[in-house]
């Protein structure tokens, strides 16, 4: 049987190593294309110079300076048609979220840039003060970023600052979704470990311990969306990575997100990407990421 053609995931194992603090931060410079890629930990991706089109599942869309992404694990992306494209990437370990900064996940701006589930890379446009504040406290990080445990305290100062650079810019439909409560986050767990399962919204709020119309409220105020097109989307963006990094059927990837008949999963999926998944799955100017070059990966 067909199946994956590379390893996309970047891992926290090795852009960490002999790190006590996980944490890194480089400066990347991109000219040309970079293939699409995820990792398993957060990144916040700063454009300081140059010009670029990023492409997520979603589409592409130019960006230049003060734009800025918000990249959790799972997410995809990549740069296309770099010139001069200089970044300032802060990578940091999703541990980090439920331990030292746990409490963000009640504030009110930084609980929505910090814990999201899934989806496409946050992008925020920075106004020119605030990138250079950014800037700033991502190279005070790298230069902490060797120190060892005794940089620590430093470290998650400079880190805390730079989220308060980007938290003013988050976009408005982001910040006013409400923390997820525990209840919820089993829920989507749920979902998201069984997408081809024929869920119904009673089905889902026993799982929450809920009545229905608290977990349709609930659900639809913490993601945006209600259920049912919850997970039709988390359906699409899972058929996409499927269709861009394997070369398994388009009608078996189809069953596989649970739409096992081809034709709807060709609607549904035109619905969500824009066109039919054959024609999106030959779209990247390069394949996806390779295991290259050892440690390569960590310059982008």
């Amino acid at each position: 049987m067909a199946g994956p053609l590379v390893d996309q995931r970047l891992e926290r194992s090795r852009l960490f190593a002999g790190l006590a603090v996980p944490m890194h931060v480089n400066r990347p410079v991109h000219d040309g294309d970079t293939p699409l890629h995820t990792h398993d930990f957060i990144e916040i991706a700063l454009v300081a110079e140059g010009r670029a089109i990023h492409r997520t599942l979603s589409g592409t869309a130019a960006i230049g300076p003060g734009d800025t992404f918000v990249i959790h694990p799972g997410s995809w992306h990549a740069y296309e048609r770099c010139q001069g494209l200089r970044l300032a990437n802060c990578n940091f370990a999703s541990d980090l979220l439920t331990r030292e900064l746990a409490w963000t996940r009640e504030d009110p701006q930084l609980g929505p840039l910090l814990h999201q589930s899934h989806g496409a890379p946050l992008q925020l446009t920075l106004s020119a003060a605030a990138l250079v504040g950014a800037l700033h406290e991502a190279d005070a990080m790298r230069a902490l970023q060797a120190v060892g445990a005794a940089a620590r305290t430093a470290l998650h100062g400079h880190l805390l600052l730079l989220l308060a650079h980007l938290a003013p810019f988050a976009p408005a439909a982001v910040t006013s979704r409400a923390a997820i409560p525990e209840p919820l986050q089993r829920v989507l767990a749920a979902l998201d470990g069984d997408l081809k399962r024929p869920w119904s919204i009673a089905a889902l709020a026993r799982l929450a311990g809920w009545d229905r119309a608290h977990l349709i409220r609930t659900f639809r105020r913490a993601t945006g969306l209600p259920p049912g097109a919850w997970l039709a989307q988390r359906r699409g963006e899972r058929a996409a990575v499927a269709l861009l990094t394997t070369d398994l059927p388009v009608a078996l990837i189809g069953a596989q997100v649970g739409w096992s008949d081809p034709a709807y999963f060709a609607r549904r999926f035109r619905s969500l990407f824009g066109v039919a998944p054959q024609r999106y799955r030959g779209q990247l100017p390069c394949p996806p990421q390779t295991e290259g070059q050892p440690d390569a990966w960590i310059q982008w």
